[in-house]
């Protein structure tokens, strides 16, 4: 149905697949997975000529109401050793405390990961990670922000043995009207628990938003299984533990295929 009402999706997840699948290869192993149910963006890029297509529901619940973006589409593409291009398509289900509920095409968001460190015995692996989101959702009916939205952070990660460190931050850049710019960033720590199975718990702090809603310090505790090396399950859940109220949820289900390595 979604396929019928929304033609514009359908379009976009074709042009990934058209992509993707001349460059087939299924891998055969994988460790510290790079799912997507996390804030928080690790600075390792997706192998060249590699693909993830990742199918979730993201759940956002803050005092004015709810937004869920389901089904949505995250997609990472190996477009070049150390260089990432991904993308967010997204449905989108506005359900304010007051006022009707509408469900639609939501804002698509676009961005670019380029990683100009790699890590050592010494140093961090480090990558820019900007991210534009675009106002393709109606923002009269609260499925978008009306104009675009820039996110521009820096992202550095440590491991040791079956642990990963993530840590990070930038700016957000909202020129909507009554929107301000704020600073972000956090810390994940997760553990390898074995070579397909990973969790992790992050502290996300953002800043002040708007006039009407104060910043806040998120927990999320989240997770992700590989079946195999082509298809991964990933989860999260979190809720603010200081300033503005904020609970957040993730399911997702991916599939990847191809080079797990750079050449």
């Amino acid at each position: 149905m979604i396929w019928n009402t929304y033609p514009k999706l359908s379009y976009l997840y074709i042009f990934f697949l058209i992509y993707a699948y001349p460059h087939v290869t299924w891998a055969k192993k994988i460790t510290f997975s790079t799912a997507d149910e996390f804030f928080l963006d690790t600075p390792v890029t997706t192998p060249y000529e590699r693909v993830t297509l990742d199918f979730h529901s993201f759940h956002s619940r803050t005092k004015n109401g709810s937004t869920t973006n389901t089904p949505a589409l995250v997609a990472n593409v190996g477009v070049y050793p150390d260089v990432q291009a991904y993308a967010v398509i997204p449905a989108t289900l506005a359900a304010p405390n007051h006022g009707s509920r509408h469900y639609g095409y939501g804002d698509v968001k676009l961005g670019l990961k380029y990683r100009f460190v790699h890590e050592t015995e010494t140093l961090p692996s480090i990558a820019l990670y900007p991210k534009i989101t675009f106002p393709s959702g109606e923002s009269d009916k609260g499925l978008g922000n009306g104009t675009c939205i820039g996110r521009f952070p820096l992202w550095m990660q440590k491991t040791w043995d079956k642990w990963r460190v993530t840590t990070g931050g930038g700016y957000f850049v909202n020129p909507a009207k009554g929107e301000r710019n704020y600073p972000f960033g956090g810390v994940l720590i997760q553990l390898q628990i074995t070579k397909y199975f990973m969790l992790g718990n992050e502290f996300v702090g953002v800043g002040k938003i708007n006039a009407h809603n104060k910043a806040k310090l998120i927990s999320n505790f989240g997770g992700s299984y590989f079946f195999n090396s082509h298809s991964f399950l990933a989860f999260s859940i979190g809720h603010s533990i200081a300033g503005a109220k904020n609970f957040v949820a993730f399911l997702g289900y991916g599939i990847a295929w191809g080079p797990l390595t750079d050449p």
